[in-house]
């Protein structure tokens, strides 16, 4: 029994022996890529920019929900006075104007998803290479999002020194 007993000491203590002579320190920072998107200023230029763009077609879609609210209160307000014809024409219009509103929408939302995600891909280019430049610059091994991780300290995130160097960037682009 007693060397049964030495022997799994011993078996513990070497175990334990070759894993930390193998196991060696490891950087680490982290980075909250979701405080890296809402404070860089390419994120509001993307805003901005998609606005301008789409603009023409909301306005043509605010018109649209305009009309097709005062076609509808007209119906309901006038649908006693209204003729069976007059009746059956005002509905048929509201029908249309409705389809072709949801047709439009459907169009546009799509339209914006795929521009947003072709902008937010060119500023996440831009993060990475900022991750990757800090990371090499400051000797860390790895960069995890914060938001896969369950506790870290303050003294490991590295979202504010991505924050400036994405927005120095940004800075040199515009040419300020």
């Amino acid at each position: 029994m007693r060397t049964m007993m030495r022997v799994a000491t011993l078996s513990v203590a070497l175990l334990s022996l070759g894993v930390s002579v193998s196991a060696q320190a490891v950087d680490i920072a982290t980075v909250d890529l979701g405080k890296v998107m809402s404070e860089i200023p390419q994120t509001k230029e993307i805003k901005s920019k998609l606005n301008t763009e789409f603009d023409s077609r909301i306005r043509e879609m605010q018109r649209m929900e305009t009309e097709g609210q005062t076609l509808a209160s007209k119906l309901k307000k006038d649908e006693s006075f209204m003729s069976a014809a007059e009746k059956t024409k005002s509905q048929r219009r509201l029908a249309e104007l409705q389809a072709e509103f949801n047709v439009k929408a459907q169009a546009l939302q799509e339209d914006q998803r795929r521009r947003y995600g072709e902008e937010q891909k060119k500023v996440i280019e831009k993060i990475k290479t900022a991750v990757d430049s800090i990371a090499k610059s400051e000797g860390y091994d790895m960069v995890l999002n914060r938001q896969a991780v369950l506790f870290t300290d303050e003294k490991y995130d590295i979202s504010t020194q991505v924050i400036q160097q994405v927005s120095r960037s940004e800075e040199r682009r515009v040419g300020k």
